[in-house]
């Protein structure tokens, strides 16, 4: 039987409500702090904390509950006469339900980056030990810990027996564990991580809530889900079309990352997680149409990422073909009426000052792999012009994009491209050269102007042979990262062939 409920709560979401069906059922509120605050201004009636404890909370209000009056009343087993003889003799009375949820630590200090003397203040200390010690009591006490379940526990409580069921306290109680767990892992993780820190850490504490279920993982025959770490919330807005596919979430996030390296107006066109179109220009329709220009074919079917607003004129365009997925910051209204007509093509926004995760996790050999995010890109500037000739200043805008694209490639890959847009891609070839042949191939094959076009190459050359194919076809600037044993070799073919070269001393292998 429910005769007394504590509640103490953060987020007063349905608090009022439920706390008025408590009053209506004769059941008997505590509370302290802010909550107290909050339920007397509308007019709730409640016992204080202190005037069970005999003391008023101290220490900034770091230490309200804490108290065995308290526990005890939570933790008493009411099937042990000793228990009740314990809680008799400290003229102290059960509590048959727990209301509390915890300060957010997530959202107010974790998110925001606060210094660690102002974090800590976000630590609960009270709540999750009231939580878990109802949790422990569920044969006793039914506990709430999830604004969500104020209307369940509304609609499964038995008024007349003052009862709520035992199957459904046993839920609450396991949410509980669920809750505090995660609670404690985002203060472990925020404590033993450092931003300067440049390693990998030496722990790190996942706790995955499933989002959606998927119709299927890469391929029919295999399952899928996609999960959300705890307190964390999808960062984009889906506007219209089919649930998002397992191969969807990898290729919209590639194609969200390589148009927003960009800071001028910007498109991206991907399949299977390879850019098979890229290029910039002075509006969205400008730059999808040349993205398009690099592999006409291929693009059906494809993910558009665009790093501006969608308006209306490439709105029209982008309705034409058959896509899979537009992604962009926003969609004018207009935009966003014109794509409507195309029932299942999937529109979704996002803004561009969302946070990248810091490290990447992969499963392999029974364990986990776990690295840094490839996020790192020398500028042009910055690199080595080791052959005599330079390039001039179109190369160097072409040799910039082709590199900043060339690490979104699979490997081995090559990007051929001007200062404005991506004119040919070679993907995930087990040698150098055949790379770059499909490259070139693709480019004759669309008819695509090679004047000022640039080779970029996410790894060194091995033999000199690549740059003999990039003469034949009229191609005489190149960015690698340099580091092979023929390092020199290859320059002094560069030399021969009146080729300029750039090395950037840094690898983007991408598997």
């Amino acid at each position: 039987m429910i005769k007394r409920a504590l509640i103490s709560v953060w987020d007063k979401t349905g608090v009022l409500e439920l706390a008025k069906f408590l009053t209506e059922n004769n059941i008997e509120i505590i509370s302290t702090g802010g909550t107290a605050k909050y339920l007397k201004e509308n007019q709730i009636s409640i016992t204080p904390v202190s005037s069970i404890t005999g003391l008023e909370a101290v220490m900034d209000g770091r230490v309200k509950t804490l108290n065995p009056k308290i526990f005890g009343g939570i933790l008493a087993d009411r099937s042990n006469s000793s228990h009740m003889n314990d809680l008799e003799d400290m003229s102290a009375h059960t509590i048959d339900l727990v209301v509390v949820n915890l300060y957010p630590f997530v959202k107010e200090a974790a998110e925001k980056k606060l210094p660690m003397d102002k974090a800590i203040e976000y630590i609960d200390i009270g709540g999750p030990s009231m939580l878990r010690a109802a949790s422990k009591n569920y044969h006793s006490v039914c506990v709430l810990s999830d604004t969500s379940d104020y209307s369940l526990f509304m609609s499964n409580f038995d008024k007349k027996n003052q009862h709520i069921d035992t199957e459904s306290r046993r839920i609450f109680a396991s949410k509980v564990f669920q809750l505090t767990s995660n609670y404690d892992m985002e203060i472990f993780n925020y404590f033993s991580n450092s931003e300067d820190e440049v390693a990998p850490p030496k722990s790190r504490i996942l706790h995955l809530n499933k989002f959606q279920d998927l119709r299927y993982g890469e391929n029919p025959h295999q399952s899928g889900a996609f999960y959300l770490e705890s307190d964390k919330k999808i960062g984009w807005i889906k506007h219209q079309g089919k649930e998002l596919s397992y191969n969807n979430y990898l290729d919209l996030q590639s194609a969200w990352d390589i148009a927003n390296e960009f800071n001028n107006t910007a498109c991206a066109i991907i399949k299977h997680s390879n850019p098979c179109g890229f290029a910039t220009g002075s509006n969205n329709l400008e730059a999808f149409n040349r993205a398009v220009s690099c592999d006409p074919v291929s693009y059906f079917g494809g993910i558009v990422s665009f790093n501006t607003e969608v308006c209306g004129d490439v709105a029209e365009e982008l309705a034409k073909p058959f896509l899979e997925c537009i992604i962009a910051p926003s969609f004018t209204n207009n935009a966003l009426k014109i794509l409507s007509k195309k029932k299942n093509l999937r529109v979704l926004s996002m803004p561009k000052s969302l946070d990248k995760e810091r490290f990447e996790i992969r499963s392999a050999s029974g364990g986990y792999l776990l690295q840094e995010r490839d996020s790192f890109i020398k500028k042009i500037q910055d690199c080595d012009i080791v052959t005599d000739k330079s390039p001039n200043e179109k190369q160097l805008k072409a040799l910039d994009l082709g590199w900043k694209i060339v690490r979104y490639v699979k490997s081995n890959a090559i990007v051929i491209a001007n200062s404005e847009q991506v004119l040919g891609i070679g993907a995930g070839q087990m040698s150098r050269i055949d790379s770059l042949k499909i490259a070139i191939r693709k480019i004759k094959e669309f008819n695509l102007n090679l004047n000022e076009a640039v080779i970029a190459s996410d790894a060194f050359f091995p033999f000199s042979d690549s740059l003999e194919v990039a003469a034949e076809n009229n191609i005489f600037s190149i960015i690698q990262p340099g580091g092979s044993i023929k390092d020199k070799e290859i320059i002094e073919k560069a030399n021969q062939l009146s080729m300029s070269m750039v090395f950037t001393s840094e690898r983007h292998f991408y598997h």
